[in-house]
Protein backbone atom coordinates (compact mmCIF):
# COMPACT_ATOMS: atom_id res chain seq x y z
CA UNK A 1 0.00 0.00 0.00
CA UNK A 2 1.44 3.45 -0.60
CA UNK A 3 -0.27 6.84 1.26
CA UNK A 4 -0.97 9.32 -0.89
CA UNK A 5 -2.07 13.17 0.18
CA UNK A 6 -4.84 15.17 -1.78
CA UNK A 7 -6.09 18.51 -1.13
CA UNK A 8 -10.19 17.60 -1.48
CA UNK A 9 -11.14 20.79 -3.86
CA UNK A 10 -15.13 20.31 -2.08
CA UNK A 11 -14.08 21.38 2.01
CA UNK A 12 -9.85 21.82 1.33
CA UNK A 13 -9.09 19.90 3.78
CA UNK A 14 -5.79 17.79 3.33
CA UNK A 15 -6.91 13.52 3.06
CA UNK A 16 -4.52 10.61 3.04
CA UNK A 17 -5.98 7.98 0.96
CA UNK A 18 -3.75 4.14 0.65
CA UNK A 19 -3.97 2.71 -2.55
CA UNK A 20 -3.14 -0.33 -3.67
CA UNK A 21 0.21 -0.32 -5.68
CA UNK A 22 -0.81 -3.53 -7.91
CA UNK A 23 -4.25 -1.86 -8.93
CA UNK A 24 -2.37 0.71 -9.89
CA UNK A 25 0.12 -0.90 -11.60
CA UNK A 26 -2.13 -3.23 -13.37
CA UNK A 27 -4.52 -0.68 -14.20
CA UNK A 28 -4.66 -0.10 -17.64
CA UNK A 29 -5.57 3.22 -17.29
CA UNK A 30 -2.74 5.96 -16.73
CA UNK A 31 -3.44 8.19 -14.41
CA UNK A 32 -5.88 5.62 -12.34
CA UNK A 33 -9.04 7.44 -10.76
CA UNK A 34 -9.23 6.54 -7.51
CA UNK A 35 -12.43 7.47 -5.78
CA UNK A 36 -12.76 8.41 -1.93
CA UNK A 37 -15.51 9.48 -0.31
CA UNK A 38 -15.12 11.26 3.40
CA UNK A 39 -16.27 14.38 5.35
CA UNK A 40 -19.80 15.68 6.71
CA UNK A 41 -21.55 16.29 5.07
CA UNK A 42 -20.50 13.52 2.92
CA UNK A 43 -18.62 14.55 -0.63
CA UNK A 44 -16.36 12.40 -2.76
CA UNK A 45 -13.09 13.57 -3.87
CA UNK A 46 -11.53 11.69 -7.34
CA UNK A 47 -7.88 12.01 -7.10
CA UNK A 48 -6.30 10.71 -10.34
CA UNK A 49 -2.90 8.65 -9.60
CA UNK A 50 -0.21 7.72 -12.34
CA UNK A 51 1.72 4.96 -12.34
CA UNK A 52 4.45 6.75 -10.00
CA UNK A 53 2.03 7.73 -7.90
CA UNK A 54 1.63 10.90 -8.48
CA UNK A 55 -1.41 13.05 -8.52
CA UNK A 56 -2.10 14.46 -11.49
CA UNK A 57 -5.69 16.04 -10.96
CA UNK A 58 -8.03 16.11 -8.43
CA UNK A 59 -11.84 16.52 -8.30
CA UNK A 60 -14.79 16.75 -6.26
CA UNK A 61 -18.44 16.18 -5.78
CA UNK A 62 -20.47 17.19 -3.22
CA UNK A 63 -23.06 13.92 -2.72
CA UNK A 64 -25.63 15.01 -0.74
CA UNK A 65 -26.06 18.39 -2.38
CA UNK A 66 -26.53 16.18 -5.63
CA UNK A 67 -28.74 14.04 -3.95
CA UNK A 68 -30.82 16.89 -2.96
CA UNK A 69 -30.58 18.06 -6.44
CA UNK A 70 -31.82 14.74 -7.53
CA UNK A 71 -34.87 14.66 -5.72
CA UNK A 72 -35.82 17.99 -6.36
CA UNK A 73 -36.11 17.76 -10.35
CA UNK A 74 -39.73 17.39 -11.62
CA UNK A 75 -40.42 13.51 -12.03
CA UNK A 76 -39.01 12.00 -15.01
CA UNK A 77 -41.22 10.96 -18.20
CA UNK A 78 -42.95 7.52 -17.55
CA UNK A 79 -42.72 5.08 -20.46
CA UNK A 80 -45.58 2.90 -21.32
CA UNK A 81 -44.62 -0.18 -23.58
CA UNK A 82 -47.67 -1.34 -25.68
CA UNK A 83 -47.77 -4.57 -27.58
CA UNK A 84 -49.44 -4.05 -31.28
CA UNK A 85 -50.63 -7.43 -32.67
CA UNK A 86 -50.24 -8.57 -36.30
CA UNK A 87 -53.63 -7.99 -38.61
CA UNK A 88 -54.27 -10.98 -38.67
CA UNK A 89 -54.78 -13.63 -35.92
CA UNK A 90 -51.31 -15.58 -35.62
CA UNK A 91 -50.78 -19.49 -35.71
CA UNK A 92 -50.71 -20.61 -31.69
CA UNK A 93 -49.53 -23.84 -32.03
CA UNK A 94 -46.20 -24.30 -30.26
CA UNK A 95 -46.78 -21.32 -27.89
CA UNK A 96 -46.99 -21.67 -23.96
CA UNK A 97 -49.97 -20.64 -21.97
CA UNK A 98 -48.91 -17.27 -21.12
CA UNK A 99 -47.70 -16.37 -24.59
CA UNK A 100 -51.22 -17.52 -25.78
CA UNK A 101 -53.26 -15.35 -23.00
CA UNK A 102 -50.86 -12.15 -24.05
CA UNK A 103 -52.16 -12.71 -27.60
CA UNK A 104 -55.69 -13.18 -27.08
CA UNK A 105 -55.59 -9.69 -24.75
CA UNK A 106 -53.38 -7.76 -27.02
CA UNK A 107 -55.26 -4.73 -28.92
CA UNK A 108 -52.69 -2.11 -29.50
CA UNK A 109 -53.95 -0.04 -26.47
CA UNK A 110 -53.26 -2.39 -23.92
CA UNK A 111 -49.99 -1.90 -22.11
CA UNK A 112 -47.94 -4.15 -20.79
CA UNK A 113 -48.69 -2.70 -17.21
CA UNK A 114 -52.06 -3.52 -17.53
CA UNK A 115 -51.32 -6.66 -18.77
CA UNK A 116 -49.74 -7.53 -15.94
CA UNK A 117 -52.86 -6.27 -13.85
CA UNK A 118 -55.36 -9.04 -15.91
CA UNK A 119 -53.07 -11.88 -15.96
CA UNK A 120 -51.33 -11.37 -12.37
CA UNK A 121 -47.94 -11.55 -13.81
CA UNK A 122 -44.71 -9.44 -13.07
CA UNK A 123 -44.36 -6.74 -15.44
CA UNK A 124 -40.83 -7.85 -16.39
CA UNK A 125 -41.69 -11.15 -17.49
CA UNK A 126 -44.38 -9.92 -19.61
CA UNK A 127 -42.57 -7.70 -21.11
CA UNK A 128 -40.28 -10.66 -21.87
CA UNK A 129 -42.79 -12.31 -23.24
CA UNK A 130 -44.03 -9.42 -25.72
CA UNK A 131 -40.84 -9.33 -26.89
CA UNK A 132 -40.19 -13.15 -27.47
CA UNK A 133 -43.62 -13.19 -29.76
CA UNK A 134 -42.04 -10.05 -31.50
CA UNK A 135 -39.23 -12.15 -32.12
CA UNK A 136 -41.37 -15.27 -32.96
CA UNK A 137 -43.47 -12.83 -35.61
CA UNK A 138 -47.00 -13.37 -33.52
CA UNK A 139 -46.69 -9.62 -32.65
CA UNK A 140 -45.84 -6.74 -34.96
CA UNK A 141 -43.71 -5.09 -32.14
CA UNK A 142 -43.93 -2.92 -29.06
CA UNK A 143 -44.12 0.62 -29.18
CA UNK A 144 -43.03 2.96 -25.99
CA UNK A 145 -45.40 5.68 -25.33
CA UNK A 146 -43.74 8.46 -23.12
CA UNK A 147 -46.22 10.19 -20.70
Amino acid sequence: MVTIHVECPVCSETVEIEVDEESIQNSARNPVPIVYPHGVPEHALTAFVDKEYRVRAVSGANIVQRIEEARSQPRRIARRYIPIPKEKFPNLKGLTPLQIKILALVDGKTSVEELTTVLATPAARIKIVCEQLVRLGKLERIQVVME
